[in-house]
C-alpha cells in the first residue's frame, strides 16, 4: 500500500475519489483513505470484500481487547480439552503445540509399510542417470540396500508420527517433542497413551458446532468438484476434509463463540480466524529444519502439520492489534464504499465521476482466485456460488481466453465510462504469458485509453516474492504498473488519426494504411471485419466521412472465396445441406512488400531499443553476465509502443 500511496498522491488531491474495481484485499482503498481521499472498492469475491472491509475500518482497541477476552472465556476450556496431553519428563499437564502426520507407503522390496517421515534421504539416480535426492526404505537401508519409496505408489493413509508439546508444570525448556517410534520408552508410551489416545477420543465424538460441509466448488459430480480434472493426490472432497477433526472442532467452537458475542467486533474476530485459517489446514507442509507453510494450491503434502488453532489465533490477535493501532493513526478519511459486485457493470457509479483508478485485474488463467478463496468463504458463511461471474480462464468451468477477453473488455469499458476525462488508470501487471500483454494493449486501445508515453518501467517492488517470482524465468520479478489516460474531449486516440481536416487524397491514404495494417496483422479476414476496423477509427475520431471502401480494399487486397458447408435448416438430414462461399481477404504481393517493410522497420526499431538497454545495463552492472528476462520485458513494455 505504501507504493500505491505514491500513485494516489501524484494523480489526485485530497478529497478526490479513487476506484479499484478488482480490489482484492483492499490495498488501493486503504492507501486512498490514508491519503485523505474517498474510495470505492469492488470485488466479486465476498472473501475479498470481507478482508477489505476489515482493513479499512478503524477499530476501538480497548473494546476489541474486551471482546477477545470474552471469547477466550467462552471457548478456551473446550479447546484446552481438545489439545491436552502429558509431559513425558515430569508427568504433568501439557498442551499440544503441533502434530506431524505422514503418509504411509509400502516398500516394494521388503514389503514393510513405512511412514514417509521415517525414510532415509540418500543420493540416488534418475531414469536418465542424473543424481538426485531420494527417500529410501529405512529397513532396507539398515541392511545396506537403497530401495526408493516412491510417493506415486499406493498410499495407506496418513498417521501421526511426531508431537510437539508445551509443558505447563514448570519444565525448562517448556517445549519438547516425541515420536511414535521414539527410542526413549517413556516418550513412546506417552505418545501412544496421551497423544494417540486424545486423537482417538476426539474421532469417537461428533463435533457439537456448525462447520462447513460444502463440496469444493459446489459441483455435484461424483468425480469431484472439478469433475474429471480431480487428481488422485487431491484426496478430499469437502472443505471439512482439509482439516483434522481436532482443528475442525476448534474452529467451529471459536466461530460459535464469536456469534454469541455479536456486534460490533464479531467481524474483526472472524477476520482474525480467516487470516490464520490456511495455516490450520492439512495443506500446511512440515519442514524438518523447522517452520513450514501451506501449499500454494489444493494439494495435501505427504508430510503435513496440524498446528494448534488457539495458539495461532492468539499470535494473530497480537499482530492485528498492533496493525490496528497503526491504522487508526494513519487513516485520514472514513469515506469508503465496498461492494461485492461485478466490475463488468458499474451502473451504480455515474459517468465521468472518478479521479483515479488503480487496480490489479485478473490475468487470464494464472491464478484461480475463486478456488483459492473458497475455504475462507465457506467458513465465513459467505456466498460460494459466484464463480460463473469470475473473470478467469478455467477450462473445467468452461471459461476460455475469449471469455476472459470479453469480460475484461466490458470491465475496462466501464472504467473508461466512469473515469473523468484527462484522468489516469494505473494497471498492475505481472503476467508475461505469450500474447497476454498484447491482448491487454488491444483491449485498452479499443476501449479508448491512451498509453503512457514514458520510457522507463514503473513497478511495485515488494520484499516478499511469490514462489513463481523467486524461481521462474519468464515471470516478472515485480508488479509492473502500466498507466493509461482517458483522453480529453476532442483528443485523438487512434494511432492513425482521422481528424476531419484531411483532403480527399490524404483521407484515402489513411484509410489505405488502416486496411494495410489490419490485413497485415489479420490475413484472411472477411470484408465486414476490415470494414468494422475502418469505421471504428472514424467513430473514435467523430468523423464518419464518405469513402469508396470497396474500391480502396480491392486496390490493396484480393479476395479468395472458400466453400463452406451450410446446414440450411439447422437439421441433421444430409439432403438439407448446401454450400455457400465466404470471401477472405489477403494483401496483394506488392502491398505485402510495403507491409513487410513497415513491420521490419518496426522490429528493427524495437531491437535497437532492446540492444541499447542491454548495453547500458551491462555497463552499469559490469559484474553481471547478462540481463534477466523480466528486466528486458519491463523495458520492452514501456519503450516499444508500436
Amino acid at each position: 500500500h505504501d507504493a500505491i500511496r505514491q500513485y494516489i498522491c501524484h494523480y489526485t488531491k485530497p478529497g478526490d475519489l479513487v476506484l479499484d474495481p478488482f480490489c482484492g484485499s483492499g490495498g488501493t482503498a486503504l492507501a486512498a483513505l490514508m491519503e485523505g481521499r474517498k474510495a470505492i472498492a469492488i470485488d466479486r469475491s465476498p472473501a475479498a470484500t470481507f478482508i477489505t472491509k476489515n482493513y479499512c475500518t478503524p477499530v476501538d482497541i480497548d473494546e476489541l481487547q474486551r471482546a477477545f477476552e470474552e471469547l477466550k472465556r467462552k471457548v478456551k476450556p473446550e479447546i484446552d480439552w481438545l489439545y491436552e496431553t502429558r509431559c513425558d519428563r515430569c508427568g504433568g499437564k501439557a498442551t499440544t503445540a503441533y502434530t506431524v502426520y505422514s503418509q504411509v507407503f509400502q516398500c516394494p522390496r521388503c514389503m514393510e509399510k513405512v511412514p514417509l517421515f521415517d525414510c532415509v534421504k540418500v543420493e540416488g539416480m534418475t531414469e536418465k542417470g542424473k543424481p538426485k535426492k531420494i527417500r529410501a526404505c529405512p529397513y532396507c537401508h539398515k541392511r545396506g540396500i537403497v530401495e526408493e519409496i516412491s510417493t506415486r505408489a499406493e498410499r495407506f493413509g496418513a498417521v501421526p508420527v511426531l508431537v510437539d508439546y508445551i509443558c505447563e508444570n514448570g519444565c525448562r525448556p517448556a517445549r519438547s517433542e516425541r515420536r511414535y517410534n521414539d527410542q526413549d520408552k517413556r516418550k513412546r508410551e506417552c505418545f501412544e497413551m496421551y497423544d494417540m489416545g486424545k486423537i482417538r477420543e476426539i474421532e469417537a465424538k461428533q463435533v457439537p458446532h456448525w462447520y462447513p460441509k460444502d463440496r469444493m466448488m459446489h459441483v455435484e459430480s461424483e468425480t469431484g468438484p472439478w469433475g474429471d480434472e480431480w487428481r488422485p493426490g487431491r484426496n478430499f472432497r469437502t472443505v471439512a476434509d482439509l482439516f483434522t477433526k481436532r482443528n475442525l472442532w476448534t474452529l467451529a467452537a471459536m466461530l460459535a463463540g464469536i456469534e454469541r458475542i455479536g456486534p460490533p467486533h464479531d467481524d474483526v474476530l472472524r477476520f482474525m480466524i480467516s487470516s490464520c485459517l490456511l495455516n490450520l489446514t492439512r495443506l500446511y507442509r512440515h519442514r524438518e529444519g523447522g517452520g513450514g507453510q501451506p501449499t500454494g494450491n489444493y494439494y495435501i503434502p505427504q508430510i503435513n502439520r496440524e498446528n494448534q488453532a488457539w495458539l495461532a489465533y492468539e499470535r494473530k490477535f497480537a499482530d492485528l492489534v498492533n496493525a490496528y493501532i497503526d491504522l487508526n493513526n494513519e487513516i485520514q478519511s472514513a469515506q469508503v464504499m465496498i461492494s461485492t459486485d461485478t466490475a463488468v457493470d458499474l451502473d451504480s457509479i455515474s459517468g465521468n465521476s472518478i479521479d483515479l483508478i488503480f487496480t490489479d485485474p485478473p490475468y487470464a488463467g494464472k491464478y484461480q482466485y475463486g478456488e483459492l478463496n473458497f475455504i475462507w468463504e465457506a467458513w465465513l458463511g459467505l456466498d460460494t456460488h459466484w464463480h460463473d461471474e469470475e473473470i478467469i480462464v478455467n477450462e473445467v468451468r468452461g471459461k476460455t481466453e475469449e471469455d476472459w477477453a470479453n469480460m475484461m473488455r466490458q470491465a475496462m469499458s466501464e472504467c473508461y465510462r466512469v473515469l473523468k476525462p484527462g484522468r489516469w488508470l494505473s494497471l498492475c501487471y505481472h503476467d508475461t504469458s505469450e500474447g497476454t500483454w498484447e491482448l491487454v494493449q488491444d483491449i485498452m486501445a479499443e476501449v479508448g485509453f491512451l498509453t503512457d508515453t514514458g520510457t522507463d518501467a514503473l513497478y511495485i517492488d515488494t520484499g516478499q516474492k511469490t514462489y513463481n517470482q523467486s524461481q521462474a524465468e519468464k515471470v516478472t520479478k515485480r508488479d509492473l504498473v502500466i498507466n493509461f489516460r482517458k483522453p480529453k474531449p476532442g483528443e485523438i486516440t487512434s494511432p492513425i488519426a482521422i481528424t476531419g481536416n484531411e483532403d480527399k487524397t490524404t483521407f484515402n491514404e489513411k484509410i489505405r494504411q488502416i486496411i494495410r495494417d489490419y490485413l497485415g496483422a489479420n490475413p484472411g479476414s472477411t470484408k465486414d471485419r476490415v470494414y468494422d476496423e475502418v469505421v471504428s477509427r472514424m467513430v473514435r475520431s467523430g468523423q464518419m466521412e464518405a469513402h469508396d471502401f470497396d474500391n480502396i480494399l480491392r486496390t490493396l487486397a484480393e479476395e479468395i472465396k472458400t466453400p463452406v458447408m451450410k446446414n440450411l435448416f439447422e437439421k441433421k438430414e444430409p439432403d438439407l445441406f448446401g454450400t455457400h462461399e465466404i470471401g477472405r481477404w489477403y494483401l496483394r504481393e506488392t502491398e505485402l512488400v510495403i507491409a513487410d517493410a513497415a513491420e521490419t522497420a518496426r522490429e528493427d526499431a524495437a531491437a535497437e531499443k532492446i540492444g541499447a538497454f542491454v548495453k547500458g545495463f551491462l555497463n552499469k552492472n559490469p559484474g553481471d553476465e547478462g540481463v534477466h528476462y523480466s528486466d528486458l520485458f519491463e523495458h520492452y513494455v514501456y519503450t516499444v509502443k508500436d
